[in-house]
C-alpha cells in the first residue's frame, strides 16, 4: 500500500470532551466514565490489522520528497541499525496504526512521537535541572492513549532487541501503572498544583534510589552529571573553531557544513529578527542584544535526517558570550491527517508556531530562546528554533540493565502523565482509567503486538537495502 494512499479511519477523529471553561468535579467524572461504556479500556489495547499497513519503504520514498537528497542514505542506515531505530523514524506509521482503531475522545495536547529517547534532562530559565519530554516535531491535539501506547511500544522494542520478551513486555505494564497512578494523583490536586509539578533531578535521583539497584543509581547520578556538562561552552568548543581571530563553524560532513553562502546568511539574517518577535516580550530585549556571527547545517537525529536543520552562533557584549541556537525545519504533524476536530488549538498556519505552542502547553519549564521563523524566502521553509545545548541529556537506557531501563520507563510515564494533564482533563482521564489492572492488560497487548510490526519494518527495511532498493550510507553520528 503506498504511503500517501493511507485510509484515514473515521473512528479517531471524535468531537473532544472539552476542558474550556468551568465543570464540576461529578461533571468531570461523568465524562470519563461515559467513555469507559462508549470505549471500554480493553479495546485500547486492540491491535492494528497486519493487511493495508503503509509499507515502510513505500513511506521512506514519500517523506524524501523536499529533503536533502545526499542525506536520506544516512537517515535510512540510521533508522536500519535495529527495530528501535527503526520505530525512532517511523512515526507515521505508527500514526497510521493507532488511526486505524478505535480512539477514547479524551483529548490532550499529545507529543504525537512519544518514544523513550524523547524525553531528556535538561536546564530550567532558573538554571536547575528538569527531566521533560523534550521533542515537539509531531505534537497534536489528540487522544491520550496514543502517546501512551509510543512509549510503551519503544519500551518493549528497545529490551525485546536485548532477547527477554518477559522483561520487554513487563515495561508496556510499568509504563501503563505508573501513568494511571500518576493521572489519579494529578486529578486529586489542584489545578495550580498540576501546573506546577515538574521532575526534578532530586526527583531522578529519589526515583533510583527507590529502585535499589545501585545500578540505577549509578545511571542517574551519570545522566545528571552529563547533563550539567553538556553546556553552550561545550557546544561552542566542539562545532566552532577560531580563524583569523573569528569564531566560526567547522565543517565536518554530512553532519555539520558551515554555510557559505551569502544569499543564506542574509536571509536568516533578516528572518533572526522576525524570529524575536515570537518570543515572549520580557525576552525579546534579551535576544535583541545577541547578533547572529555564523551559521551551519547541521544533522541532527534519526526520522529528522534529510529535512533542514540550522545552527547560528550568536554573540552577546562580546567574543567571550556566545550561545548556539538551532533552528529545525518544522513539517505538518504525522498525526495531523488522522485526528480532526480537536479545537481552535491544532489550527495553525506556522508549523513552527505549532510546535512552539504545544511545547510550552507539555513542558513544566521551556527554553527562553523558544520561537519561530520562515526561512530563506521562495523555499516555503518554516523552522523552530531554540538553544542547541542548554545542559541536555539523558539515560544511555539501550545499553543499561534493566533496573535503570525500569527506572527510566517510571521517570517517562509519570512524566507524560504530567504533561497531558496539563492541557487534558485529568479527572475525565483518571475516571476512565478507573484502578485496576485493565489498562496494563490494554497497553502490553497493543505494545508487544506493534512491537512485532516493528519487528517486520526492521526487516522490510534491511532487505531493502541489501537488495538495492533503497541506498543507505552510514556516517559518524551527529
Amino acid at each position: 500500500m503506498d504511503a500517501t494512499e493511507t485510509t484515514v479511519a473515521e473512528s479517531p477523529t471524535p468531537e473532544p470532551a472539552s476542558t474550556d471553561g468551568h465543570r464540576s468535579l461529578d461533571e468531570r467524572i461523568a465524562i470519563g466514565k461515559a467513555q469507559a461504556k462508549e470505549l471500554p479500556l480493553e479495546q485500547i489495547g486492540d491491535p492494528p490489522a497486519r493487511e493495508g499497513r503503509p509499507d515502510i519503504v513505500e513511506v521512506l520514498k514519500s517523506e524524501s520528497e523536499g529533503r536533502i537528497t545526499n542525506l536520506l542514505p544516512l537517515r535510512h542506515a540510521r533508522m536500519a541499525a535495529g527495530p528501535f531505530a527503526t520505530l525512532r523514524g517511523t512515526a507515521g506509521i505508527m500514526a497510521a496504526d493507532l488511526a486505524s482503531r478505535p480512539s477514547t475522545n479524551l483529548i490532550v495536547q499529545l507529543c504525537g512521537d512519544a518514544h523513550l529517547s524523547n524525553f531528556g534532562i535538561y536546564a530550567s530559565p532558573e538554571r536547575s535541572l528538569v527531566f521533560d519530554v523534550n521533542d515537539f516535531d509531531e505534537t497534536h491535539p489528540g487522544p491520550f492513549e496514543w502517546d501512551v501506547l509510543r512509549l510503551a511500544t519503544s519500551f518493549v522494542s528497545c529490551v525485546h532487541a536485548q532477547g527477554d520478551s518477559e522483561k520487554a513486555a513487563s515495561l508496556a505494564r510499568k509504563v501503563a501503572t505508573v501513568y494511571q497512578a500518576a493521572m489519579t494523583d494529578l486529578a486529586g490536586r489542584s489545578t495550580l498544583d498540576v501546573l506546577y509539578e515538574r521532575m526534578t533531578a532530586e526527583d531522578i535521583e529519589a526515583l533510583a534510589e527507590e529502585s535499589e539497584s545501585a545500578a540505577a543509581v549509578k545511571e542517574a547520578e551519570a545522566a545528571l552529571e552529563k547533563a550539567r556538562r553538556r553546556t553552550q561552552e561545550r557546544a561552542i568548543s566542539r562545532l566552532t573553531e577560531v580563524v583569523d581571530g573569528a569564531r566560526r563553524f567547522k565543517t565536518t560532513p554530512p553532519v555539520l557544513i558551515r554555510c557559505e553562502d551569502d544569499a543564506i546568511r542574509e536571509g536568516y539574517q533578516k528572518e533572526f529578527a522576525a524570529y524575536i518577535d515570537t518570543l515572549p516580550a520580557e525576552c525579546q530585549a534579551i535576544a535583541r542584544r545577541y547578533a547572529v556571527v555564523d551559521f551551519a547545517m547541521k544533522v541532527v537525529g534519526i526520522g529528522s535526517v534529510g529535512n533542514f536543520t540550522w545552527v547560528a552562533l550568536l554573540e552577546g557584549r562580546d567574543a567571550d558570550d556566545q550561545i548556539v541556537l538551532q533552528m529545525k525545519q518544522a513539517t505538518p504533524s504525522v498525526l495531523a491527517p488522522y485526528v480532526k476536530h480537536t479545537g481552535e488549538f491544532s489550527r495553525f498556519d506556522h508549523e513552527g508556531e505549532r510546535i512552539v505552542r504545544g511545547q510550552k502547553m507539555m513542558q513544566a519549564v521551556s527554553d527562553l530562546f523558544l520561537g519561530w521563523l520562515d526561512g530563506v524566502p521562495g523555499t516555503n521553509r518554516q523552522y523552530y528554533a531554540r538553544q542547541l545545548h542548554d545542559m541536555k541529556g539523558g539515560f544511555n537506557v539501550e545499553n543499561a540493565k534493566f533496573a535503570t531501563i525500569e527506572t527510566y520507563a517510571n521517570l517517562c510515564a509519570h512524566t507524560l502523565a504530567r504533561a497531558h494533564a496539563r492541557s487534558g482533563d485529568a479527572v475525565a482521564i483518571a475516571a476512565y482509567l478507573e484502578s485496576d489492572d485493565k489498562f496494563a492488560d490494554a497497553v502490553e497487548v497493543f505494545a508487544v503486538a506493534e512491537s512485532h510490526f516493528v519487528d517486520g519494518d526492521h526487516k522490510r527495511l534491511v532487505d531493502a537495502i541489501a537488495g538495492g532498493e533503497i541506498e543507505a550510507k552510514d556516517a559518524e553520528d551527529a
